[in-house]
């Protein structure tokens, strides 16, 4: 075996354990989707009233029931592409580590719109959110893990900001955060089926 066949098949190696430690079905696709609801979500108050807790509400309600079904999609079609279960250990461990920060967040919003306050909500949402796909680290791939930091870091500026910059920070960080999410993903991907394909090749 000479190095550059070394280097390939270490290549194939490393990319079949991380299929096999980390949870590999969320989607580029999703991440893409989820930021472009997003950052259409931030648009539409340009002829939307964000002080309305209803307009606030419907919104940001579509843009998370629609990423929810995007990544729910996603994943159930990519889980039987590759003749899997689809409630899974991996799956398992992913909600239980997502669910104190799910909580947290409907707890949070739903105290906050009934004190008038929703406009505070984006960055408690970026809070809860970071600290989520921070608790999904171990078995996340690294890209959800960076945006996770990213996420939690920038939630004090957000705060700071108050409900003035609240449309538009939910905009920036949530849609360019998921956009750069989905290429970085859909980059992973193809590099993995690149490797898994030259090896085949190769063999």
């Amino acid at each position: 075996m000479d190095a550059q066949e070394a280097t390939r098949t270490l290549e194939v190696i490393r990319t079949l354990m991380e299929r096999t430690c980390q949870y590999q079905f969320l989607t580029a696709r999703a991440g893409l989707a989820a930021g472009t609801l997003a950052a259409c979500g931030a648009l539409s108050f340009t002829f939307l009233d964000a002080a309305d807790p209803r307009h606030f509400g419907v919104v940001w309600g579509l843009v998370f029931v629609g990423s929810l079904l995007a990544t729910v999609l996603g994943t159930v079609l990519r889980v039987r592409e590759r003749g899997e279960r689809v409630w899974s250990r991996q799956t398992r461990a992913v909600v239980l580590a997502l669910a104190p920060s799910i909580f947290a967040a409907l707890v949070l919003t739903v105290f906050l719109f009934s004190l008038g306050l929703h406009l505070w909500l984006p960055g408690v949402w970026m809070l809860c959110y970071g600290q989520g796909a921070l608790a999904t680290s171990v078995y996340a791939p690294a890209p959800i893990r960076w945006l996770g930091i990213a996420v939690l870091g920038l939630s004090g500026p957000a705060l700071l900001l108050g409900p003035d910059a609240a449309v538009w920070t939910m905009g920036l960080v949530f849609g360019l955060g998921h956009v750069w999410l989905g290429v970085t993903l859909l980059a992973a991907e193809r590099r993995q089926q690149s490797a898994l394909r030259l090896h085949r090749t190769v063999a």
